[in-house]
């Protein structure tokens, strides 16, 4: 299963530092640390429209997710938002982040 983290477009707010947690982080690793997420305008609408499809949203404390069982999926998602009007790409959504 693949979890996404959702992030919204529309402000700094909502910024990519909610999902670069140092519990998430890896305990060792040598390069830049990325993570793979769905920018998307409006958020909440597209929150909306992932529950009303069935799509396992979480939302935790380090913000919105949406559940995948296959990554083919991941193509569906996108074209499915795109479909209602809402703004969606795959992005990086982690800040380069320096092991220092």
């Amino acid at each position: 299963m693949v979890r996404l983290p959702l992030i919204s477009k529309e402000g700094p707010q909502h910024g990519s530092w909610r999902h670069t947690r140092r519990a998430r982080l890896p305990v060792f690793y040598m390069n830049d640390f990325s993570r793979l997420g769905l920018r998307v305008h409006p958020c909440d609408a597209a929150l909306s429209v992932l529950a009303a499809n069935s799509y396992g949203v979480v939302q935790d404390e380090d913000g919105s997710h949406v559940a995948l069982d296959r990554a083919d999926q991941v193509q569906i998602l996108v074209q499915l938002l795109n479909g209602h009007g809402i703004d969606c790409e795959l992005a990086d959504v982690a800040v380069q982040i320096y092991q220092g």
